[in-house]
């Protein structure tokens, strides 16, 4: 299988990482914002680990919410790449964002 899994042990270091699960911690309010982004929410997220914690190293990520309807405490499948925030939010140019969450979690299992 090409590309990472979310809880794999072989996984680069936290940077390197494209998929997250995150919690959503915050939103952030605009009133003014890029023409590209106004059909979105722009929400604070923050990694989780495997049983849903808090990844004390992770630093938040200003997210961008393109519609699915998330918002505080919900978990959500966020990508950090600037070509997936490009067609999620189905812009040809070039958008000044890197962070999107792509999917609203309602459940998930680990196996170790």
């Amino acid at each position: 299988m090409n590309g990472y899994t979310l809880f794999s042990t072989n996984t680069p270091p936290l940077i390197e990482r494209r998929m997250f699960l995150c919690q959503v911690t915050g939103s952030v309010v605009a009133t003014r914002k890029q023409e590209a982004f106004r059909p979105a929410k722009l929400l604070v997220v923050h990694r989780v680990d495997q049983h849903g914690a808090l990844v004390p190293e992770a630093k938040e990520m200003l997210a961008l919410e393109p519609g699915f309807g998330a918002g505080v405490g919900d978990y959500v499948l966020v990508v950090r790449e600037g070509k997936a925030v490009a067609q999620v939010m189905e812009s040809d140019g070039i958008i000044s964002a890197n962070v999107i969450i792509v999917g609203v979690v309602d459940d998930w299992s680990y196996e170790a």
